[in-house]
Parts: structure tokens; sequence; C-alpha cells
């Protein structure tokens, strides 16, 4: 072969070696098939295998059904981010009806529903989640979460099920605050559970990913609405999600540890008028947190203070918390809801759900709680 051949196709067959322990990262955007019946077969879905990595990729299926496993589901699929997954969902159930979303649900559905949805002549539906008899008539699939973004209030969700198969409706589930370390929503009713795996799952903060999981029917038209509109992720960002993914159980059990007693300090501290979070006694959700999630809250909470001097002043004082726009990394940050996650809202808008210009979101990490405490005790003085 001459230099430039040599350049393509030296170092493409690899000697037979020991399976990894931990699985390659299967960079390539095409497979390759030693004769046509094959590529046939598998391009028809009538053999295993892989053709296009739009389609389908050994990365993406390995953490789709790490996903699907830890949510009790019978398949999972990988988006490229969370919001894709959402769409997926949405899009795998309408079935040319309406769609009703959670009045709470995080900001980025609501433009996805106002920006998109609607402009292409979907019906978008808004009702309030803690009142499951608000859920519209005629709809064919609703969106709502186990637990709220940002004011972490806790959903009904065998009731918010219940509610929607009555009319013959599909429940989505968006499962990202609480995580199967907590609660899994396909055991109380919900037809699809989706994630922002580029959170809590993966852990790690590098990678944006999204999840969806449920039957293996439901989940093949979300993979197909996925394939269609090229929401399927890159294969290095699926083996990053499933490496994050191999020490979710130990992190979430420190960061609901942390998030716990942070709340418990921060309920008697004298600049904070009102903290959130249902594993306190006193919050309007402990009954139904105590039911759903065995008397343990997730690893978020929000807290209001003043006003938004009083939240400006907060944040610049921070050494150890850093401001982040998202959540469920090993380390510890924080949010101003109002001017980030909820900022396409009005003031009307921001006011009805609950949101203040005081309010602060806090994600908890796995540092150790007194380091955290000192810290906010530092800021808030």
């Amino acid at each position: 072969m001459q230099p430039e051949t040599k350049a393509v196709h030296a170092g493409e067959h690899l000697p037979v070696a020991p399976r990894p322990l931990m699985a390659p990262i299967y960079q390539s955007s095409v497979f390759l098939f030693d004769d046509l019946q094959r590529a046939a077969d598998v391009n028809a879905g009538t053999a295993e295998g892989y053709s296009y990595s739009r389609i389908g990729n050994p990365n993406a299926d390995m953490f789709g059904q790490a996903v699907a496993a830890l949510e009790e589901a019978e398949a999972g699929a990988v988006a490229a981010s969370g919001m894709a997954a959402i769409l997926s969902a949405l899009l795998a159930l309408r079935q040319g009806g309406e769609v009703a979303m959670a009045e709470e649900v995080y900001g980025g559905s609501v433009a996805l529903a106002r920006g998109f949805l609607e402009p292409l002549g979907v019906r978008c539906h808004s009702f309030d989640a803690h009142d499951p008899g608000s859920l519209p008539r005629g709809i064919s699939v609703a969106l709502a979460e186990t637990i709220s973004n940002p004011l972490v209030r806790v959903n009904d969700v065998e009731a918010l099920s219940e509610a929607a198969h009555r009319q013959g409706a599909r429940l989505v589930i968006d499962n990202t605050f609480a995580t199967p370390a907590l609660f899994h929503p396909l055991r109380h009713g919900a037809d699809l559970v989706v994630h922002s795996a580029t959170k809590f799952l993966s852990g790690h903060g590098d990678v944006v990913l999204g999840a969806v999981v449920g039957s293996r029917e439901l989940v093949g038209r979300a993979q197909t609405a996925l394939t269609t509109f090229g929401g399927t992720p890159d294969p290095f960002a699926a083996w990053l999600g499933l490496l994050g993914l191999r020490t979710f159980s130990v992190r979430m059990q420190q960061a609901i540890e942390n998030a716990a007693c942070v709340a418990r300090f921060l309920a008697q501290h004298p600049a904070v008028r009102r903290v959130h979070h249902p594993s306190l006694a006193s919050n309007p959700y402990h009954g139904l947190a105590e039911r759903q999630f065995s008397g343990r809250g997730p690893a978020i909470l929000a807290f209001d203070l003043a006003d938004l001097a009083a939240a400006s002043r907060f944040v610049d004082r921070l050494t150890l918390i850093q401001y982040a726009p998202s959540l469920g990394d090993v380390a510890t940050t924080i949010l101003h809801p109002a001017t980030t996650s909820h900022r396409q809202l009005a003031a009307s808008e921001l006011e009805h759900l609950g949101i203040t210009p005081g309010t602060i979101r806090l994600s908890l990490g796995i540092e150790a709680a007194e380091d955290l405490i000192a810290e906010l005790d530092h800021a808030l003085a």
C-alpha cells in the first residue's frame, strides 16, 4: 500500500484481547458489514447489530439499559439532552392529541410547549399537578414531575396516573429531582419516565444527556422520534454517563443526607424566611414524601431570603459553593431561579408559582455537611 492508503487503513484490525472491565467507547459514526444480507437484516431490524450511530450505538444502548434497570423498566432510550428526552416522550405518546403540562414543570419544558409545540399546531394546556382533578379533558398525554423545580414540591404520582388513565391519556413523569434513589414512578402508574441524565444520574458535571424509560413498546416509539429528529447522543457522552452512573448509589446517599442536615440548619437561621424541603415536618408535602419516599427527601432544597438584594449579597459571599445553572453534581451548587432556570416566565407567573426574587435553589453534593453549613452560615451573616 502507498502512504496515502496506509494512513486511511493501517491499524484497522486489532488482535483478539480479553474483555475489558470498562466498556470501550464506540466512537464511530458507522459500522461495517461483511455481506449484503447482514446489512439488510440489521437495517430492517430483523437482526441485532448497528449500522449508523444516529440510529443506534452500543454506548447509548448500555447507558439506556442501565437507567432502565435502576427505574425497574423494560427498556430505555438515551437522548442528547433532557429536553430531547421530554420531546421524544411527548411525541411518542401524543398520537395526534393535545398535551398538558403541570404548572410547575421546569421552565425549559414550558418554553418547549410555547416555542416549539404550539407553533406546530399542538395545543398545550396547563394544570395544577397537586390537584389531579384539574387535568384537562381531551388530552392524550400529560407531563408532570415527581418533585417540582425549584420549590421541591412533591406530586402524588399515583393520583395523577389514575386521573390521566381515567380519560384515556398517558402520563410522563420527569423523575430528575427524585431519581431512582427515592422513587420509581413506573410502579405508581406512570407510562414513561424521563430524566435529565446530565444531573444526578451522571453526576459529575461533564456531560449533557437525557433518558426515557418504560415499556418496550412506548420506549420504541420514543427511540423512533429521537432517531428521526436527530436527538440521539454522542457515543462518548453516553460512555461518560455510564461511567458516572457506577457511583450513583453512594453519591445519592451522601447528597440526600447532606440535604436533610442543611435543611434543618437553614430552617433555624434568622436570615432565612422559608425552607422548601419535604424532610421538614413543617413542610406541607412532608406526609406525601413520607409515603412516597419512605421518610427521606431529595438532594435538592430551596430557601427564601428577604429580597433580590439579600440573594445577591448571599451569592457574593460564597466561596466553597459555586453558582451553576444546573444541578446534581458531586459538588454543591446554587442557582437563582428567577434569573436562570425560570427566566422565561413573567413576574406574575413566578409569583403564582411561589418563586420570589429572594428564592435560592441549592443542589447538595457529597462534601462534608459541616463544611457546607459553615459556608452557608458565613454567607448568610
